[in-house]
């Protein structure tokens, strides 16, 4: 028998302190050492992160506050 494993959750996030290339590699840095984040994909233009990861191993609230934590706001696109 094989385990089922759930499907990643991806979430688009507005971050509207993304002003620069600095400050989106700050942010794919935070986010991708968090455990069970697979993707990271910043839009600086649009000032928007796109996470995919595990919803059993992180929350889209922790990948928030990780972002808070580095002086950074964001919300649900």
């Amino acid at each position: 028998m094989t385990a089922h494993r759930n499907p990643d959750v991806t979430v688009t996030l507005v971050v509207p302190g993304m002003v620069c290339d600095g400050c989106a590699e700050k942010i794919r840095g935070a986010l991708t050492r968090i455990p069970g984040v697979h993707n990271v994909r910043t839009k600086l233009w649009q000032k928007q992160v796109q996470v995919t990861f595990e919803k059993e191993a992180v929350s889209e609230n922790a990948i928030v506050h990780v972002l808070s934590q580095q002086g950074f706001d964001a919300a649900a696109a």
